[in-house]
């Protein structure tokens, strides 16, 4: 197509692929919503974001790469905001920051489990524990911290968040104390 002023985006480049990969992303969770993970295709994707398959391919390698950098942006985001730290906070602060955080994403945590998808999430608690806490409390105690607390995020939000942040940051850091 040729380029004039009327079908040529006032965006800059970098708007226009962040308004494109922000409508494939919500396209994927409106999917994920009514349909099987492994029923969604590219097509459908692209259908529902009202983008083109060329779109999605210059943002995303994958279905899975849209959760993966979505994942990503929400983690980094929350980390740099909150000023999380394992070191700095209490185990009770500490918690109560993740899991407030957490219930933002309290409808579509679940998604991702019914959709056989937490591995996703798994991949980012541990990038970003293990990353961050290995060089302190060593790899064998990262890796048990990092699988416990995901489980335990995993299971409140499955559950459909029973306590509050509040109760569940102070059920877990008194875990750790009992077992640490």
């Amino acid at each position: 197509m040729r380029q004039n002023a009327k079908n040529v985006s006032p965006l800059s480049n970098e708007a226009r692929n962040a308004y494109t990969t922000g409508h494939i992303t919500e396209a994927l969770w409106e999917l994920l919503k009514r349909s099987p993970f492994s029923e969604i295709t590219v097509s459908k994707i692209c259908s529902q974001a009202g983008v083109g398959r060329a779109s999605f391919y210059r943002n995303f390698e994958s279905k899975e790469d849209v959760l993966q950098k979505w994942l990503d942006q929400v983690t980094d985001d929350f980390v740099s905001r909150s000023a999380i730290s394992f070191e700095k906070d209490s185990s009770k602060e500490y918690f109560t920051k993740l899991f407030n955080h957490m219930t933002q994403y309290r409808e579509i945590c679940p998604i991702l489990y019914k959709a056989g998808l937490t591995q996703l999430l798994k991949d980012e608690f541990d990038k970003r524990f293990l990353l961050s806490y290995q060089n302190i409390y060593g790899e064998f105690k990262s890796c048990f911290l990092s699988g416990g607390i995901f489980n335990i995020v995993l299971l409140w939000l499955v559950k459909g968040c029973p306590e509050t942040p509040e109760e569940i940051a102070g059920k877990l850091a008194n875990i750790l104390s009992d077992t640490f």
